[in-house]
């Protein structure tokens, strides 16, 4: 079954608002409900018996120019917006190492999607880096991309200031959780049954915290926080349980209500192990640009949840990537099945692999998710793409014949957005700025990359489905930033 990445290419499942209209939404949102996400004034007492952590609040205005688009695995819809308030809770502990260097303390608010109702839930996020050479602009870091050479703690807060949960990263691994608890000896010892290996490799343990204001240095709590790491390989239940460790008695909270107090109204999405392990070919290691463009898609989290490229046969890999020649000259790469689920091919043409940076990675992306395609609908064990795949899929099985058809319309109605997401993220390794600073892109854009152009870019490969045809308003603009993008994208790659 040969899938050719030439097939031109359609649009979502429902008619998409322009990122920045979205954005307004949120905005208007936000101005509407902002006094009702906030707690009554506590006096100097911000702790609660059951040790919540809870810090005194400050008024937050977030900075609407410069944002995050993007959706957690579980399809919520986020953005991610600056915080122009520079009060930041530092946390010190012996598991934080605090450093003596210069580091960028910041924090972002994070609105999400309600999948249902015409609210938002609105978080804080507050990134602790380690060490100076974790210092990061906004638009190099959000909660979705966090890169392989970050380390330091990130803690998500609820909009008026109850503790959530933290991570620890090292260098770009999750390591650690951290989440409130009762003291120790109150709280309930989980017993860990023999039977379950997995949880083996997780040690839990309490650590005080303490607490100070970034300004001003002025200590302001000390809590007590389950702390759980593992090594590779064990459980990441993380969080309120673990081998020898404690479970909170979490707080119940109406989980419609705006905002407030419920840990019920959000949970930090788990990410599962990938799916595909894919063999990077010889043909591939031989060609430092594909490389390159590989390492910086592995910088997206959509991709890491997908597919791990350590592959070899003897790693179990799934997937080969190589270079060669296709069926269909014409295209840019096919991916198939012929041999069976573990030995799914991904072949970049020859011929054309001399188009620019951005493109390349988009047609990775797109033959990815083709081979995570086939692999789901062989196991029917889930898949990061869709949580409901198996129900989702069966639609697009019966509306149309042949892999090629199937997986376009599939891909056409429900993986543009979050290829989009990938493509802005790492547009900024692969040219950005040479591509914005070219002058007939300026005067294509005279007021700025327009918010749907990685949209543009991400229908390529798609465009003989139905919602391009039918359904798609935007058709003209995205072939509009297709053709800029095709004139005027880099080449370039940055190594680093």
């Amino acid at each position: 079954m040969i899938l050719s990445a030439c097939i031109p290419e359609p649009e979502n499942p429902t008619i998409q608002l322009s990122e920045t209209s979205q954005l307004a939404q949120v905005r208007d949102w936000f101005e509407a409900n902002k006094t009702k996400l906030r707690l009554p004034d506590r006096g100097t007492n911000y702790r609660t018996e059951s040790q919540e952590l809870i810090l005194p609040f400050f008024e937050k205005g977030p900075d609407w120019e410069q944002f995050h688009h993007y959706y957690f695995p579980d399809g919520r819809e986020v953005f991610e917006v600056s915080l122009e308030n520079e009060n930041l809770y530092i946390p010190k502990a012996k598991d934080a190492g605090a450093s003596e260097e210069y580091v960028d303390y910041f924090q972002n608010i994070l609105f999400v999607k309600h999948p249902t109702l015409p609210k938002f839930d609105p978080l804080i996020i507050r990134y602790y880096p380690d060490k100076n050479t974790s210092n990061r602009e906004f638009s190099e870091i959000s909660y979705e991309m966090i890169d392989e050479k970050w380390s330091g703690w990130i803690d998500l807060f609820t909009y008026d200031e109850h503790y959530l949960m933290g991570y620890k990263v090292t260098e770009g691994e999750l390591t650690h959780t951290r989440e409130m608890q009762k003291n120790p000896e109150n709280a309930r010892k989980i017993a860990v049954s023999s039977e379950n290996k997995s949880d083996e490799a997780i040690h839990c343990y309490p650590v005080a915290t303490d607490w100070y204001d970034g300004r001003t240095g002025e200590y302001l709590d000390t809590t007590w926080a389950q702390t759980c790491e593992w090594q590779r390989g064990g459980s990441r239940s993380g969080g309120g349980r673990g081998d020898g460790g404690y479970e909170e008695e979490k707080p119940r909270g109406g989980a419609d209500s705006p905002g407030g107090g419920c840990k019920k109204c959000y949970d930090p999405p788990e990410v599962p192990a990938p799916t595909l392990r894919v063999e990077i070919d010889q043909t591939v290691k031989d060609n430092p640009y594909l490389m390159c463009i590989l390492k910086k898609l592995e910088l997206s989290k959509f991709v890491n949840d997908l597919a791990l490229f350590d592959g070899t046969a003897q790693n179990g890999r799934n997937v080969i990537l190589k270079v060669g020649e296709t069926e269909n000259p014409e295209a840019n790469a096919e991916t198939n099945d012929d041999l069976g689920p573990y030995h799914i091919q991904i072949i970049l043409n020859q011929n054309r692999l001399g188009r620019n940076s951005l493109e390349m990675a988009r047609t990775f992306l797109h033959e990815m998710i083709h081979a995570e395609l086939f692999r789901a609908i062989f196991h029917k064990n889930g898949t990061p793409l869709d949580r409901n795949f198996e129900a989702n899929f069966a639609k697009y099985m019966l509306l149309y014949k042949g892999d090629a058809a199937i997986h376009h319309n599939y891909m056409a109605e429900n993986m543009v957005n979050k290829m989009a997401s990938v493509l802005s993220q790492i547009h900024s390794h692969l040219g950005k700025q040479s591509f914005l600073n070219d002058p007939d892109v300026i005067a294509a854009f005279p007021k700025g990359l327009p918010s749907g152009f990685y949209h543009g870019i991400a229908w390529n490969g798609l465009k003989w489905t139905d919602k391009w045809r039918y359904n798609l308003p935007e058709r003209s603009s995205y072939e509009k930033y297709q053709k800029v993008g095709a004139d005027n994208l880099t080449d370039n790659c940055n190594s680093n």
